[in-house]
């Protein structure tokens, strides 16, 4: 029985965890929550809501009325937060239950893209921004009946204008008096300029940062649109959720690195809006499903200058992109000993995909002609010929990066590669597909063969839950999130 002061789910506050992804809450729940009652961890149950999950009448609509890409788990938001709450409750561990990537967008399917590597820097025009909004009530309205969800991430990286960086001086100035009234703009300005703002790192470090009149305007234009649509993403939910929650910031999704000074902007603004922010995650240079290539030292610093300002105004910073190369990678060697040490072990840190990807290698790992390697094969076929045909018919999935990764995989074969290489690119970035693949009926027949083979054999079920705790333990011993419910009050 959990003490009603450490009652599940509930509202964590801002405390050191872990939050992953329960893309198939059927198969993954038992390993997730097996690894943090075995370390006496509390972490967060999620899905994001730009692309892995959807309301009920999205996940039940025929074929073809949707995106593939929208709710692609198969999952809706009522099922991932009901089973996720239920079964935190029968183990006795405390989650919080997180509503992840409450995305401001035109298309589920350019969210997804950005995962495999495009870049792309589209306009989205005011219109766009109702229609999403509209879309988002829809998914905070499901996710607040089941009265379990307790997070939500914000995420209006689209609303993002880089041309504010390359504009002249005159026309920065100009565009900045026409998009802020005079007295708001002044003040803003006074909040910057002619001061410095001195943070103190995890090494004890000062950091300085000063803004001079031109770089305030900058940001103004760059950031105002998001900052102005993250206000009212929060005050829906404020509208809706009548229970404590918290509220994270996800500007991960963005084609360039985040500058401190551009986060010091952005934390003081929503903190002028009076959205309070719990936690921020910046684009610290990790891109997703690949291990971390850049230098350590200059990564540690980074993060350490960035967590830093976040702290200062209450907040951590929460790390997006986590998953690594493999399942069994991290994010390299040496990342999470420099993110614990820049962050002086206080951090967030978010995994999702990984978990498909670590079945994928088990289907993959058994011996030809067994049922759980055809099952394999028939996925791996399906979602070759459906990338195959969103690229002959210039589909919403297309894109360069796509059919280079075809274009090799085929490429590979010809030559006597494998045909079936779970590490092949084009299978690891769109292998999700495959669950949301539905026959006429709207059956999608290999979610269901997936769970109907974990739960009728147990030898796989057995497999299942060892590999998914091992790579939950893995992430919790190597941030030493472990032990961290002593912090929750």
């Amino acid at each position: 029985m959990v003490p009603m002061s450490m009652k599940t789910p509930r509202y964590l506050g801002v405390v050191s965890h872990p939050a992953v992804g329960i893309r198939i809450p059927e198969v993954f729940l038992d390993g997730i929550l097996s690894a943090f009652k075995r370390t006496n961890t509390a972490g967060g149950l999620m899905l994001s809501f730009g692309r892995e999950t959807a309301p009920e009448y999205v996940i039940n609509a025929p074929p073809g009325r949707y995106e593939i890409t929208m709710g692609h788990t198969g999952t809706s938001i009522r099922q991932y937060l009901t089973r996720g709450a239920e079964r935190a409750r029968k183990e006795g561990v405390i989650v919080e239950m997180e509503a992840d990537h409450l995305t401001v967008t035109v298309s589920s399917a350019r969210a997804v893209k950005r995962i495999s590597g495009v870049k792309e820097v589209a306009e989205v025009s005011e219109e766009d921004v109702k229609r999403a909004l509209d879309y988002i009530r829809t998914e905070v309205e499901e996710a607040a009946s089941t009265g379990v969800v307790n997070f939500f991430t914000l995420d209006t990286c689209e609303l993002i204008d880089y041309s504010a960086d390359t504009l002249s001086e005159g026309e920065v100035e100009k565009r900045f008096y026409e998009m802020y009234d005079r007295a708001v703009g002044e003040r803003m300005l006074d909040r910057y300029v002619n001061r410095r703002y001195v943070f103190i790192g995890s090494s004890e470090r000062s950091f300085r940062i000063t803004l001079p009149r031109l770089r305030v305007m900058r940001l103004a234009l760059k950031y105002g649109r998001s900052l102005e649509v993250t206000k009212r993403l929060y005050e829906m939910i404020r509208g809706i959720v009548n229970w404590d929650f918290g509220i994270e910031i996800a500007l991960d999704e963005t084609p360039e690195i985040t500058r401190p000074d551009e986060l010091l902007f952005y934390l003081r603004e929503l903190w002028e809006m009076r959205v309070p922010v719990d936690y921020i995650a910046p684009n610290i240079g990790f891109e997703k499903k690949q291990d971390y290539r850049g230098n350590i030292p200059t990564l540690k610093d980074r993060v350490e200058r960035m967590s830093a300002i976040a702290k200062a105004f209450g907040s951590m910073l929460s790390f997006h992109s986590g998953s690594g190369s493999d399942p069994y990678s991290g994010k390299g060697p040496g990342v999470y000993e420099a993110l614990r040490e820049a962050t002086g072990n206080c951090l967030k840190y978010k995994i999702s995909g990984i978990y498909y990807e670590l079945l994928m290698h088990i289907l993959a790992s058994f011996s030809k002609e067994t049922p759980q390697r055809r099952l394999y094969e028939e996925i791996y076929d399906s979602v070759i010929e459906h990338l195959k045909e969103e690229v002959e018919n210039k589909g919403p999935l297309d894109s360069p990066v796509l059919r280079k990764q075809l274009k090799g995989y085929y490429e590979g074969v010809s030559k006597g590669g494998e045909r079936y290489d779970p590490k092949a690119d084009v299978f690891r970035y769109y292998s999700f597909i495959a669950l949301n693949l539905k026959d006429e009926s709207g059956r999608r027949r290999f979610r269901e063969e997936i769970v109907n083979l974990y739960e009728s054999d147990e030898d796989f079920k057995r497999i299942v839950n060892r590999e998914v705790e091992g790579l939950t333990l893995r992430l919790i011993d190597g941030l030493r999130f472990f032990g961290n419910i002593e912090k929750i009050s």
